[in-house]
């Protein structure tokens, strides 16, 4: 082999070396870019429980209506097909829901879904337990799932937590003179 074509070889794999390598470095910045978004995606949601009701249950399950409000905190419409979620009472897990209830939001704007979610009978034994602890003091509750959207591979986690106070409110009532 002459050395003008050894040359144009090494030439070539230098070439296809160097194609390769901007290849890779390309890929990496859309998978950065794509993890990038996903941040952007959790922030845009947020996910609160605006009532919870008993439903027919049974002795080994107990089963809850519980309305969730979504709140669309960007300007994109925000369109869901389907979530998942579990519900946990001062840190324990006391029920988890599904649903395949689709909606529509549009930027900075909201809307709720009914979902029916399901409790065992240990999962109310442990609240009743922690109830009799908390002597007048809130439950804390967190929900935490993801949202699945049509448009993305991905779905959209979230976790939101806050107090219901089970006691009415002592504070003094107003009257009219």
């Amino acid at each position: 082999m002459n050395t003008a074509s050894h040359d144009r070889q090494i030439a070539t794999s230098h070439s296809i070396l160097g194609q390769l390598k901007l290849a890779c470095l390309i890929t990496l910045l859309l998978v950065f870019s794509g993890c990038a978004s996903l941040q952007h995606q959790e922030e845009r949601i947020k996910v609160t429980i605006a009532d919870l009701s008993p439903l027919k249950s049974t002795l080994m399950e107990q089963r809850f209506l519980v309305k969730i409000r979504l709140q669309n905190r960007s300007k994109e419409v925000l369109n869901i097909d389907g979530m998942s979620f579990d519900l946990n009472l001062n840190g324990k897990n006391f029920a988890s829901g599904v649903s395949s209830q689709a909606a529509t939001i549009p930027g900075f704007s909201e809307s709720m879904l009914e979902v029916k979610i399901s409790s065992t009978v240990f999962g109310l034994i442990r609240q009743l337990d922690a109830l009799q602890g908390r002597q007048g003091e809130p439950f804390e509750y967190q929900i935490s799932g993801n949202l699945s959207t049509p448009d993305s591979l991905f779905t959209l986690p979230f976790s939101e937590s806050g107090e219901i106070n089970l006691l009415p409110s002592t504070a003094p009532s107003s009257k009219i003179k």
